[in-house]
């Protein structure tokens, strides 16, 4: 007993044999159990609202301005099943400013296979179907009408998924089956940003403190990086936030994070536009990175690609940092949600200040504890008047004047789920509520 014990010490100390056959079959074993799952966990709820009455009760609006733009309302499998009949639900919806359906995108996205252009190397678990485990992480918008769409693996090494061009019938036009993840931004010119992630050793040493500080993992670091694609999904860059962030002076943000295997775990970036403040060291075309793992968000270079500065404050796990006008931003603030709730927030460069849009005090009861801990999305009109928040894991959003915070309109992810086979059976009685990637101006 002594001796089987002293090798089992020994062997997890410097992982000899049978360490690593022991440690790969407890994590096969893992695999397996999660692959028998067979859907994605907690993506819908039943609601005490009568399926026939789930379109009716998506859209309510409320205050003067409210849907003054189209907006397009991301779906899923499953979701939207009246507007596309013959198929698996809508991959989005588009609204008018009445409220009415102008354009309706069915999901087709068990086809992505065969519009792949790249690949990438994922331990895929047994039973894995593009039909049954893949989720939508983000999507954005070409200004003719096709969508980019992020992807992510359920039960597979990396999470993310990839992401795609779909036309507006719905059939892929592209697939980079890649690690992008997240949600991604078409900017001005049609180029693609999506959060991505390159993969470091198991142990990744950092360039300073004499070379003696690493992060260990047990597992291949995810290493946060961006990729720019063109329309065609050709990747003209991939910029390396992670090794930017490194040899920065904002390096030791690195030194104790929350997780050493995705030490930054970037979820979105933006392209900073013309109305930027040179005065604080912002410029056109930056790119501004939102980093959930050490709650900051940074400013790259939009020539050098080095951070110019990187910025913190009293937000959590942020999501959907982007550019406003001047030295303003906005973003989701999931972390103060441990308080009162998920926020819009406002953080202005020039004066350190930080501004709760939503809620305010003149938000209904009801709207004021609206919470998302993962993800959460903010969505900016053209005039850069008012603003779409989405809290994913609650299925709503609401749409928000940027002024005052006033409530313009709210949006429930509701839908009738009787024409759909896989779902509950309760579903006859009650609608169901997805969780909700974004509301988006199709502008």
């Amino acid at each position: 007993m002594l001796a089987a014990f002293g090798l089992g010490m020994f062997a997890g100390r410097t992982e000899a044999w049978p360490y690593r056959l022991v440690a790969d079959a407890v994590k096969t074993g893992a695999a397996l159990t999660d692959a028998s799952l067979g859907e994605l966990p907690g993506t819908r709820r039943l609601v005490a609202t009568p399926p026939e009455q789930a379109a009716a009760a998506r859209i309510r609006v409320h205050g003067e301005g409210a849907l003054a733009d189209r907006v397009l309302f991301v779906g899923g499998r499953g979701q939207f099943a009246e507007e596309c009949p013959g198929y698996d639900g809508c991959l989005a919806v588009e609204y008018g400013s009445g409220g009415e359906v102008v354009h309706a995108i069915p999901y087709r996205l068990d086809e992505l296979p065969r519009a792949t252009i790249a690949e990438a190397s994922y331990e895929h678990a047994p039973g894995f179907s593009f039909r049954n485990h893949i989720e939508i992480t983000g999507v954005s918008r070409y200004p003719g009408g096709d969508l980019l769409v992020v992807l992510g693996f359920e039960h597979s090494f990396p999470y993310g998924g990839g992401v795609a061009r779909v036309g507006r019938d719905g059939r892929p036009i592209w697939y980079r089956k890649d690690y992008s993840h997240h949600a991604p931004h078409v900017t001005a010119d049609g180029r693609a940003l999506a959060p991505g992630l390159r993969l470091g050793g198991e142990s990744v040493a950092l360039p300073w403190a004499g070379g003696d500080f690493s992060l260990d993992c047990g597992q291949p670091v995810y290493l946060s990086t961006v990729q720019v694609l063109d329309g065609a999904g050709r990747l003209l860059e991939e910029i390396p936030v992670f090794d930017a962030l490194a040899a920065s002076p904002w390096a030791s943000a690195l030194a104790l994070p929350s997780d050493p295997c995705d030490p930054l775990h970037i979820n979105f970036a933006h392209e900073i536009g013309s109305g930027a403040s040179a005065a604080h060291g912002l410029a056109p075309g930056d790119l501004v990175v939102s980093l959930r793992q050490i709650h900051a968000f940074g400013i790259l270079d939009r020539e050098t690609r080095e951070l110019k500065r990187l910025v913190r404050g009293a937000f959590r796990g942020q999501h959907a940092v982007q550019h406003l006008d001047g030295s303003r931003f906005l973003m989701f603030d999931n972390g103060n949600g441990f308080r009162h709730g998920s926020r819009l927030l406002m953080v202005d460069l020039a004066t350190g200040e930080e501004t709760t849009l939503f809620p305010t005090r003149a938000t209904p009861e009801r709207l004021l504890n609206l919470f998302s801990p993962l993800r959460g999305h903010v969505s900016v009109s053209r005039d850069r008047t008012r603003a779409i928040v989405s809290y994913f894991r609650r299925g709503q959003a609401v749409e928000v004047r940027l002024a005052d915070g006033a409530l313009l309109t709210e949006f429930r992810s509701l839908h009738d789920g009787r024409r759909v086979d896989w779902l509950p059976e309760e579903r006859a009685h009650e609608a169901v509520q997805f969780q909700t990637v974004g509301i988006l101006y199709a502008d």
